[in-house]
């Protein structure tokens, strides 16, 4: 017996788009369009994968650069009853290819005549259609989203994996559903249409997914951030400039603003939420007299179990409490997901016990796409029962708050990114008159994450060799997990069972 059809998010930005057409959807620096508008683009692109993509075709990618033609096409590919599956215009084309290619996609969608991934796909003949989204005209349809069940894909992202190719994360509608009822209305938050979302995310960053939905679902306006400024500086111009009332943030931008917080005033916030990486006590502290009127909350999840699945609420003080070691807790699981916590063989921890972090529920998803590997290691899926998840991440539970105390393996969060220390050190691994490599992270006090890559070489000119490492993973890895620091060694310490002795290389660097 087939599932019954589901309502998504989608659904919601029709009825929205019919009861507000003339209120902004999408809100660019230098453009804004309303509902109306963005619905007529959504069911002119629909026309187009009507046309262009064959029925049995359920995923199609989409060169995600930040402007209203991309966001109307995530809308009509899902509209469609299809997935989406963005590439990052920042990443190297061969990065995005694998991702293509392991998607097993056929149609890919861009803004524009020509960009780095359409010339790679056609210098290497695959077999892919190329369309320009500057060519489908708007459409006055009034089609209804065609209707799609919970075990059908919603979207496919690609984070970092330990073999030196990106893995794939599918995520479903049920999955996406579970999240939004949970976020929209079971959580206690009373947002509005009138209110303004900051969108600072790049579209392949599932907490992306949560900045434009939302406020689509409710009528609201998201506002994007292009990121065409130095550091942070687009996302507190948008804050400002756009009154923003609700903003999910990565740590990182506390950080690059911790100079300035004694400046900064947004009394239009009323929810300040932060995820994606350890959120610093004595940062939120001063954040909080940013936003006299605004909850701050900070929010947990990886990307298996749906954008974020826990929350914790600041009160200001703070208190110890609500912290481990100088970084706030992550709170409750949201209704709908349950946390267990087991120690190194499996076994649930005592009451207290540090243990990892094992997340079930309708959050989470079931797989790593086409890796029955990885599958097998990370998700227990049993009959008749939701899909768990093993996160990596260390953990222990004080009065029904969790705290996070680390990772399992050497998995590393920078700017919010979750990188996998393999990946990298695959890539270095393959310079000539390099032995070995690690990659080590080092936080600083003010949370920001720096990422140390050690190669083990001699007899060779080390400032060519730092060059050329440079040079090769930058043309191999997205921006954000190239390494700050290089350093050469002739040789690596080693730990008393011959493990390279990570902790010894910081140590060297503070020597050197």
């Amino acid at each position: 017996m087939s599932l019954p059809y589901v309502t998504t998010f989608v659904d919601d930005f029709f009825r929205c788009a019919g009861l507000f057409p003339n209120e902004p959807a999408l809100v660019f620096p230098d453009q804004t369009t309303t509902y109306a508008e963005l619905l007529a683009l959504v069911q002119g692109i629909r026309d187009s994968i009507d046309s262009e993509v064959p029925i049995n075709e359920r995923r199609i990618a989409v060169y995600a650069t930040q402007d209203a033609y991309t966001y109307a096409t995530i809308l009509a590919i899902l509209a469609s009853g299809r997935a989406y599956v963005p590439l990052n215009p920042h990443n190297p084309a061969q990065r995005n290819g694998s991702c293509l290619t392991q998607a097993d996609v056929s149609t890919l969608f861009q803004s524009g005549a020509e960009t780095e991934i359409s010339q790679w796909v056609l210098a290497q003949r695959l077999p892919i259609k190329i369309l320009n989204l500057r060519n489908i005209s708007s459409s006055p349809s009034e089609r209804v989203p065609t209707p799609v069940r919970e075990t059908d894909m919603a979207y496919l992202l690609f984070t970092s994996g330990s073999t030196g190719n990106p893995k794939g994360v599918p995520i479903y509608h049920g999955n996406l559903r579970r999240f939004m009822k949970a976020f929209l209305s079971e959580m206690g938050f009373e947002f509005r249409p009138t209110d303004r979302f900051l969108q600072m995310f790049d579209l392949t960053f599932d907490l992306s997914i949560m900045s434009f939905a939302a406020p689509l679902a409710l009528g609201a306006a998201c506002h994007v951030v292009t990121g065409s400024g130095v550091g942070f500086l687009d996302v507190v111009k948008t804050l400002q400039r756009g009154k923003i009332s609700v903003a999910l943030m990565v740590p990182s931008v506390l950080s690059f603003l911790e100079r300035y917080l004694d400046e900064i005033d947004l009394p239009d916030m009323r929810y300040s939420l932060f995820c994606g990486e350890a959120l610093p006590a004595l940062l939120a502290e001063k954040w909080h007299r940013c936003i006299p009127s605004a909850r701050l909350f900070n929010v947990y999840g990886p990307t298996e179990a749906t954008i974020f699945c826990s929350v914790y609420e600041l009160k200001s003080p703070l208190g110890s409490s609500g912290e481990y070691q100088g970084v706030v807790s992550i709170g409750v699981p949201m209704p709908g997901t349950v946390f267990s916590l087991i120690s190194e063989k499996g076994d649930c921890v005592a009451p207290g016990e540090k243990g990892e972090l094992v997340i079930s529920g309708g959050q989470v998803t079931d797989q790593y796409w086409r890796n029955p590997e990885k599958t097998l290691a990370a998700f227990s899926v049993r009959s008749g029962e939701a899909p768990a998840y093993r996160t990596g991440d260390i953990a222990f539970e004080s009065e029904g708050n969790y705290y996070y105390c680390g990772r399992v393996d050497y998995q590393l969060k920078v700017d919010g990114y979750r990188i996998e220390a393999g990946e990298v050190e695959h890539h270095a691994r393959s310079l000539a008159g390099v032995r070995n490599v690690a990659l080590v992270g080092q936080a600083e006090t003010n949370g920001k994450v720096i990422l140390h890559l050690f190669l083990e070489a001699s007899d060779i000119d080390q400032e060519s060799l730092r060059m050329a490492c440079k040079t090769h993973l930058a043309g191999e890895l997205p921006s954000y997990m190239l390494p700050h620091q290089i350093h050469v060694l002739d040789s690596f310490p080693l730990n008393q069972n011959g493990k390279i002795d990570r902790k010894a290389l910081i140590s060297s660097v503070h020597q050197g």
